[in-house]
């Protein structure tokens, strides 16, 4: 059913998700931060949290332009959804959590000391803090469908598969470890750190989905979500 309120408040959100991240890439463009991690093979493609970044980025500017364009593709919804719920939602806290969590235990893992000269505080925050608060922002603010629950496993296995191909792929074809903290792990710890890792980011996908509902419950009443 249509309703012309819930158009505008995501259009709005999203209208203001776009602006937010054209920003982020001319702050990018404006202060390259590269630092000898990324000049080693695969550049920063090696890194989860670029590819949320690039994720989230190209999620965001593609539903900002569509949600103010008067032709929407067939089952873009549908998509959006499934995006949402199952990259997202669950990549982003995934990030966030592994990050601020090893750093905690020993930053030289994820960022070493050496990268305060290089990373400016608000672009790590964006990358690391900023991708939770959006999602969550979404979660409460746009209705999404959940997909169904073997679609949604299956496609945050494969996801995690993926990524960690390209993983073993630029050890292979570069001598490099993504992370510090995989060089210093015999394979067997490697092997279990990779296993532990997709049962949290499966977990995180789970708990997402229960997540979204209770802010949306919290929210309704205020955004008049039907």
């Amino acid at each position: 059913m249509y309703n012309p309120s819930v158009e505008m408040r995501e259009r709005t959100f999203y209208s203001a998700m776009l602006l937010y991240h054209v920003y982020v890439i001319w702050y990018r463009y404006m202060f390259p931060m590269i630092s000898d991690e990324d000049k080693t093979f695969a550049g920063r493609w090696k890194f989860l949290t670029h590819w949320n970044a690039m994720l989230q980025i190209c999620y965001y500017i593609t539903c900002g332009l569509l949600v103010n364009s008067n032709s929407v593709p067939n089952r873009w919804d549908q998509l959006r959804d499934q995006l949402f719920y199952i990259i997202l939602l669950p990549l982003s806290v995934f990030v966030s959590t592994m990050f601020w969590g090893l750093y905690l235990y020993d930053r030289a893992l994820v960022f070493p000391p050496h990268l305060d000269e290089i990373v400016t505080p608000f672009f790590n925050h964006q990358k690391h803090t900023a991708v939770v608060l959006w999602t969550f922002l979404e979660a409460a603010i746009v209705h999404h469908n959940t997909p169904g629950h073997f679609e949604g496993h299956f496609i945050a296995g494969l996801f995690c598969a993926s990524y960690l191909a390209v993983v073993l792929w630029v050890h292979a074809a570069g001598g490099v470890w993504a992370y510090p903290i995989l060089g210093v792990l015999n394979w067997a710890g490697k092997a279990a750190f990779s296993g532990v890792s997709i049962l949290v980011y499966v977990a995180f996908y789970r708990a997402g989905l229960s997540v979204s509902q209770f802010l949306q419950n919290i929210s309704s009443p205020f955004l008049k979500i039907e």
